[in-house]
């Protein structure tokens, strides 16, 4: 017993926005109402109204909430609050910005987000919407673009007026792929235009959203499921997080090499091997032509797929064309 009351007496570890568990859910209930009286709040969130009031005031000495009468308070926004907070330990950028982008949705819901400063960021809904707000960001462009694509994708084929502007302006522009686009025919054309067209490419295991960064002042992101929406925001802290993820995922990529550049080569059997799988031939079809049996045939490919650091035949095949494994 002696050891559950000290247990009990022990501060839950804070999450990622910095507060505990307690305090968290707080602010996720004010950050839902326009103004809020400590007993409406303390009577939503099951508390005391003297426990509510102490974590109110730890809220507002904290940053995350302001009083606007004696017992009434406001949630301060959390591109405001946690933002800067995230930019500035982004040891584990990925999981801090999930964190920063659920809170700032729910603060998008409430009806409490009209006023203070909610100018920086702008929700767009359709694909035609979001197509015709990428081209206007491309087009402002002065410095350099980066981009995250992932499927499934509202943009066609860049549009080649655009990007030779662009280029004659002398935008750098960093494009990263998530790995799945090989896999899908549709977006062969996507691929093809960004590998020819002297932008830099890389490639990605995973990539958690779509993501545009624009200047390192303007950032586009969109969100998956349902009808495609997307995120418009030029707030400094959220822009800052989107180019750290961006160049955590950018340094770990894949990049889009020639055949000149590979430092890998194989050995003359798996050449032909895989010469002959690229070719469209069957696993069987193989072993009988290499005198081998299937199994070894299969084995081998699998040491290929490892080799190439990929997952699939498909993305096996593309890793061989541009690193030059086979004439």
């Amino acid at each position: 017993m002696a050891d559950q009351a000290h247990d009990e007496n022990v501060p839950a570890a804070p999450g990622p926005t910095g507060l505990d568990p307690e305090a968290e859910g707080l602010y996720r209930l004010l950050l839902s109402r326009t103004d809020a009286s400590v007993s409406r709040l303390a009577a939503d969130a099951g508390l005391g109204p003297a426990r509510t009031r102490d974590l109110l005031m730890r809220l507002v000495d904290d940053g995350f909430a302001t009083m606007v009468a004696d017992s009434r308070f406001r949630a301060v926004g959390p591109d405001t609050v946690l933002g800067g907070r995230i930019a500035s330990q982004l040891g584990d950028v990925l999981g801090e910005y999930e964190a920063l982008r659920e809170l700032l949705e729910i603060h998008r819901a409430g009806p409490g987000s009209g006023g203070g400063d909610h100018g920086s960021w702008e929700v767009v809904t359709g694909p035609v919407a979001i197509r015709s707000r990428l081209r206007q960001l491309k087009a402002g462009a002065e410095k350099r673009l980066r981009t995250f694509v992932r499927p499934p994708m509202v943009l066609p084929v860049p549009e080649p007026a655009l990007h030779e502007d662009l280029q004659a302006r002398g935008i750098c522009h960093r494009i990263l792929f998530d790995r799945a686009v090989l896999d899908i025919d549709p977006y062969s054309d996507y691929l093809r235009h960004a590998l020819s067209s002297g932008d830099e490419v890389r490639f990605a295991k995973r990539l958690p959203l779509k993501l545009l960064i624009v200047d390192d002042k303007t950032a586009l992101m969109e969100e998956g499921g349902g009808r495609p929406k997307a995120i418009v925001t030029s707030n400094r802290s959220i822009v800052e997080i989107a180019g750290a993820l961006f160049d955590q995922l950018w340094s770990t990529g894949i990049p889009a090499t020639t055949a000149a550049s590979s430092a890998e080569r194989l050995d003359e059997d798996d050449a032909v091997l895989l010469g002959l799988l690229i070719s469209g031939l069957t696993d069987q079809s193989i072993a009988t032509k290499l005198g081998i049996g299937l199994r070894t045939v299969q084995r081998r490919v699998r040491e290929l797929m490892d080799l190439a650091d990929v997952d699939t035949r498909i993305q096996l095949g593309w890793h061989a064309a541009k690193n030059g494994w086979v004439p």
